[in-house]
Parts: structure tokens; C-alpha cells; sequence
């Protein structure tokens, strides 16, 4: 047990850093740390509204008897629908509280840093549960991987994007492409599916893993671009477009 507590505290090095370089963002605004603070508890939190929205799901799935026609259909449902949909949901209604609250300045990074930090936030916390039923080389490969923090990436720059440039497609689109990487990556690594298809949640794993570093790059290149440093909204209610 000693052995896995050190692999735990070591496989908060990479989610830790990563926030601490993200709320660090903004230097000259204490309020912008603060939110972030507040933002990394409600994300650990988030495990009792994700706890209570599955089992909601769980009990009119339950209802339907699908499950006990269709095996592979209760498959997919406890992968992208117990799992990814309820997790990136409830991160995506975590984040979007605080970039409502600050919605004169919120900038596409702001954005993107608002749905990180609510992922890792949940991360650290399921990595604790996770202890407990894992061993220590997947508990330091989930550290490293930091695979929640880049599903919120990927969620916060589509729905950002969707902002800036378009309104043609909905935000829903941000949440959907985290969901639908995440339903994949679990999916593939059911007991039924895994001897063919582990090597595709490998693949994502890595993925996510360049994500995560290639955000360090790519936010200290961007600090420096109005694109991504202009606030995204110009008034009280366009952040309630298209959710």
C-alpha cells in the first residue's frame, strides 16, 4: 500500500504542474488565480454530481432492458454514456460557471484553462478512487498521460473556437469530441474488447500525453497573439448561444 501512495503523490507531478502553469496565466489579476483555485476543488467534486447522473441513466437504461437484448449496446452505453457523457458533461457545467462569471474577459486560452482545470481537478480526485483497484505502473501511466486534462483541451478549443470564428456549429461539438474520445479509449479497453482493440486506447493515451505537452508550446506562443488573448463575448447573453 506504501508503494501505490508514493506512485499516487508521484502521479500528481505532471496534473499539479500543469495547473500551476495555467493559473499562473494571469500574474496581474489576483481573481484569475483565485477562480482557478476555486475551479480545482469543484472539479474534484464533480465526483458526486457524476456519481448521481449515472445512476439516473443507469436506472432507465435498467428500465429498457436493452442491456439484456443487445450485450454489445450495454457496452456502449457504460463506456460512452456512464462514463465519458457523464464525466465531460459535468466538467464542461464546472468550467462554464466561472467563464460565465468572467464572460467581459474570457479569451480563447482563458477558455481552454477554465475546462483544463476543472478536468484536472476530477482527475486527481478519481485517481485517489483508482488507487484502489489498480497497480502502480497504470497508476503512474494515468499521471503521466494526464489524459482528462487533454480531453478538456480539446473540448475548451473547439468550443472556443466555435465562439470566435463561427456560429455555425454548436458548443456541443467541444463536449462531443471530448465524450466521444473518452467512450473510445474505455470502450477499447473492455475486457471483452481488449486483446483486439487495447492498442487503440494505447494510441489515445499517447495522443493525449503530446497534447498535454504540446499545450506548453502552444500557450506561450499564443500569450502573444490577440486571436487568442481577446476576450471571446460582447455581451450578457451570448454565452447561452447554441448550449
Amino acid at each position: 500500500m506504501l508503494i501505490a501512495i508514493l506512485a499516487l503523490l508521484a502521479s500528481f507531478v505532471f496534473p499539479i504542474l500543469m495547473y500551476i502553469y495555467i493559473s499562473n496565466a494571469h500574474k496581474d489579476n489576483p481573481d484569475y488565480k483565485k477562480d482557478c483555485g476555486s475551479l480545482l476543488l469543484n472539479g474534484a467534486l464533480l465526483a458526486f454530481p457524476v456519481f448521481g447522473f449515472s445512476l439516473i441513466c443507469n436506472i432507465v437504461f435498467r428500465i429498457t432492458h436493452l442491456g439484456d437484448r443487445f450485450p454489445f449496446v450495454e457496452l456502449l452505453f457504460s463506456n460512452f454514456v456512464l462514463k465519458a457523457l457523464s464525466e465531460e458533461l459535468m466538467k464542461y457545467l464546472c468550467a462554464r460557471k466561472i467563464i460565465k462569471k468572467n464572460h467581459n474577459t474570457v479569451s480563447i486560452l482563458d477558455y481552454m484553462a477554465y475546462t483544463t482545470i476543472a478536468a484536472i481537478g476530477f482527475e486527481l480526485l478519481e485517481a485517489v478512487v483508482y488507487m484502489f483497484s489498480t497497480n502502480v505502473p497504470q497508476i503512474l501511466i494515468r499521471g503521466i498521460t494526464n489524459m482528462h486534462a487533454a480531453f478538456g483541451l480539446v473540448m475548451g478549443y473547439i468550443a472556443a473556437r466555435r465562439y470566435k470564428d463561427s456560429k455555425k456549429y454548436p458548443v456541443l461539438f467541444g463536449i462531443t469530441a471530448a465524450i466521444l474520445i473518452h467512450g473510445i479509449y474505455d470502450l477499447c479497453l473492455a475486457s471483452t474488447l481488449m486483446d483486439k482493440w487495447g492498442g487503440v486506447s494505447l494510441f489515445i493515451a499517447v495522443i493525449c500525453l503530446i497534447i498535454n505537452i504540446a499545450f506548453f508550446f502552444f500557450s506561450r506562443k499564443a500569450r502573444s497573439n490577440p486571436y487568442y488573448t481577446e476576450p471571446l463575448f460582447r455581451d450578457n447573453d451570448s454565452i447561452n448561444d447554441n448550449l
